[in-house]
């Protein structure tokens, strides 16, 4: 079974980690704040921990939705 992960917050720690898990699982970002994954989006991360063509290949889901977390396995919280 391949593990469904959410990582909730995408600041400059959350960003990182699940741009990295994503490279070996099924990841999705989780945010509030709609102009933040809208610009994730877009490739752009504000905070510049990722470059924008790293995170234009990875295969991370973002969204501000939390009913898409619904089926996730793991859940990692990286909110102040």
């Amino acid at each position: 079974m391949s593990e469904k992960i959410a990582v909730i917050g995408l600041g400059y720690v959350g960003l990182p980690l699940a741009v990295s898990l994503a490279r070996k699982f099924e990841v999705t970002g989780f945010d509030v704040n709609i102009s933040r994954i809208n610009e994730l989006k877009r490739g752009h991360d504000r905070t510049a921990e990722i470059e924008p063509e790293v995170l234009q290949k990875s295969t991370l889901t973002v969204t501000h939705d939390s009913t898409q977390l619904l089926a996730h396995h793991v859940y990692i919280v990286t909110v102040l």
